[in-house]
């Protein structure tokens, strides 16, 4: 365990981030009002790469395209409740991925609870701008690479496309680190029992605030509520990854289980002592479309 690691550890647990990300929506939305900046762009450039800002269903997207012609395209969705916007050094760090790994990228920013919005909103977001990605790209060399609620989104995305029923392909692959999701069964209740007291950021409570936020406290699909119970028919491949210390883990398998059931392939990774992490590394291991993720907190496979 690094030195950074146990500072970080350290440090969410002197901040208390476990009662913060608990409290009620209404105080804790008042204290990222006070960070909230709007939509803040750095300034981009690169030899490379065509940088460009498009507006998207009333919501700003960065792509990231390579000046030599590139099949492939990569969904960076961030995490954080639908309460904050890609940090600046996230866009920036977009161009090295693009260029390491040779493809292009779009970062959705996304629609926030604080600009008055709910979960419905940001799929619909998504949706219209994954059409608008098949226009140019073959589904198969589309993927999705989001953390936390980021991970939420890129899962619950093809239910969303499911029950909307325009038929649209599916993408090539997903990688999904600690996707959230609310807690379905009384055996996923008890191992986050357990996780409670080792998470240092999420809790039981807390994923429950956090979802009350994100939908206004207005009903929803079951399949935005569950990943366990999303309609994945379509999908071919998903890599899952979660900390073995943190609370989403308690639904690991049942995602798992409830991918399996629409015949996908599920590659799980659960990290031994890790915590609630989404941040990861994302290699390029060819030039057929095949993606590896390689998450940097994992240290245990379970497959």
């Amino acid at each position: 365990m690094s030195f950074k690691y146990k500072f970080l550890l350290k440090m969410f647990k002197v901040l208390k981030m476990q009662k913060i990300m608990a409290l009620p929506p209404e105080k804790s939305q008042k204290l990222f009002r006070k960070a909230y900046k709007g939509v803040v762009i750095p300034n981009m450039s690169d030899a490379e790469l065509d940088i460009e800002t498009a507006q998207v269903a009333d919501s700003t997207v960065v792509w990231y395209k390579h000046k030599k012609e590139n099949r492939r395209l990569c969904f960076y969705l961030v995490g954080g409740g639908m309460l904050k916007y890609p940090k600046p050094r996230q866009a920036k760090g977009l161009i090295k991925l693009a260029k390491q790994c040779n493809i292009d990228f779009v970062l959705p920013y996304y629609p926030l609870v604080l600009t008055g919005h709910t979960l419905p909103d940001t799929y619909e977001m998504l949706y219209e701008l994954y059409k608008k990605a098949l226009e140019k790209y073959k589904p198969k060399n589309i993927y999705f690479l989001g953390g936390s609620s980021g991970g939420n989104l890129a899962l619950g995305l093809i239910s969303h496309i499911n029950a909307k029923g325009e038929k649209l392909p599916m993408p090539g692959k997903i990688y999904a680190s600690s996707p959230g999701t609310l807690l379905l069964t009384e055996e996923e209740r008890r191992k986050a029992e357990v996780l409670d007291k080792t998470d240092v950021i999420m809790s039981q409570k807390g994923t429950l605030a956090v979802w009350e936020g994100m939908t206004g406290g207005r009903e929803v699909p079951d399949y935005m509520k569950y990943l366990q119970l999303g309609d994945y028919t379509g999908l071919r491949d998903v890599y899952l990854s979660f900390g073995g210390d943190e609370v989403f883990t308690a639904a690991a398998e049942s995602i798992k289980a409830a991918l399996e059931k629409y015949d996908v392939k599920v590659t799980l990774e659960i990290g031994a002592g890790m915590y609630y992490d989404n941040n990861c590394n994302f290699n390029v291991t060819d030039d057929s479309g095949y993606i590896d993720c390689n998450f940097s907190r994992s240290r245990k496979s379970s497959r």
